[in-house]
C-alpha cells in the first residue's frame, strides 16, 4: 500500500497555531536575547539552523559540530557555533551602499542610483601628480622639456630619415649640429663670441679660430 506524506497541522480554536518550534530542532528558532542562543540545549540545533536574536535584530546560522562524525572536529561531545546571517536583499546587489561620492582628482558620484565616477584630467591633483611630472611634453610636432637633465648613463641618438641627429641652439640659433653622416658642423657667427680656450669658432668668412689662453 502507498504511503503518501502531507503536513500536520495543530490549531487552538477557530484562529489555530503550527506546533511550537520551540521544541523542534533545525528550520528556525527565535530567542530573546544573544545569551539565549549560546545556551539553547544541542538537541534542539542543528547544522545550518538559521536563528533569530530580537535584542540584536540580528539573524545567525548555526555551525552544529557532532562528535566523532564531523569532520576535522576533534571534540568528544557535541558543540555549536554561531555567525551573522543575512538574507539576500531584494533591493539588489549593493544595497547597502547609501552613497558614492568622487574624491580629489575625480569627479561624479551620485546618492541613488547608478554612480558614475571619472578622473578629472582638469584637476590640480592630476596636472601636478600626471603631467607635470612628464619629462618631456609635446610641443607642436616635437616633445620638448625646460628640465635639467642629469644622464649617468649612454645616451643614444636616432635621427629620422632627415635632419641632424644632433642640434644645439642658443635661443633660436643653431651653432653646432652633427648630421647623419657623424660631421660636426659649426654653424658660422656674425660676431665673435668671447674667447675661451680650447673653444673653436667659425665666421661668416668661414675662417676658424681656437680659443688660446
Amino acid at each position: 500500500m502507498a504511503i503518501t506524506a502531507g503536513d500536520i497541522y495543530v490549531r487552538s480554536g477557530n484562529q489555530g497555531a503550527f506546533t511550537q518550534v520551540t521544541y523542534v530542532q533545525g528550520g528556525w528558532i527565535t530567542v530573546a536575547s544573544g545569551s539565549n542562543m549560546t545556551s539553547l540545549d544541542p538537541t534542539r540545533l542543528s547544522d545550518g539552523q538559521v536563528i533569530y536574536v530580537r535584542s540584536e535584530d540580528q539573524t545567525y546560522v548555526c555551525n552544529f559540530f557532532e562528535a566523532f562524525v564531523t569532520p576535522g572536529y576533534s571534540g568528544f561531545a557535541n558543540s555549536a557555533s554561531f555567525a551573522e546571517f543575512n538574507f539576500p536583499s531584494t533591493a539588489g546587489e549593493g544595497a547597502d551602499i547609501t552613497e558614492v561620492t568622487a574624491g580629489d582628482g575625480l569627479s561624479g558620484g551620485a546618492s541613488s542610483g547608478n554612480a558614475t565616477v571619472s578622473l578629472n584630467t582638469g584637476s590640480a591633483h592630476f596636472i601636478s601628480g600626471a603631467i607635470d611630472l612628464a619629462i618631456f611634453k609635446q610641443t607642436g610636432s616635437y616633445y620638448s622639456t625646460t628640465n635639467n637633465l642629469h644622464i649617468t648613463g649612454g645616451l643614444q641618438l636616432n635621427a629620422s630619415e632627415s635632419g641632424d641627429v644632433l642640434s644645439i641652439f642658443s635661443a633660436s640659433v643653431k651653432t653646432v649640429s652633427i648630421n647623419q653622416q657623424g660631421v660636426l658642423q659649426l654653424i658660422s657667427q656674425s660676431t665673435t663670441p668671447t674667447p675661451v680656450a680650447g673653444g673653436l669658432y667659425l665666421d661668416t668668412n668661414y675662417d676658424l679660430y681656437i680659443g688660446q689662453e
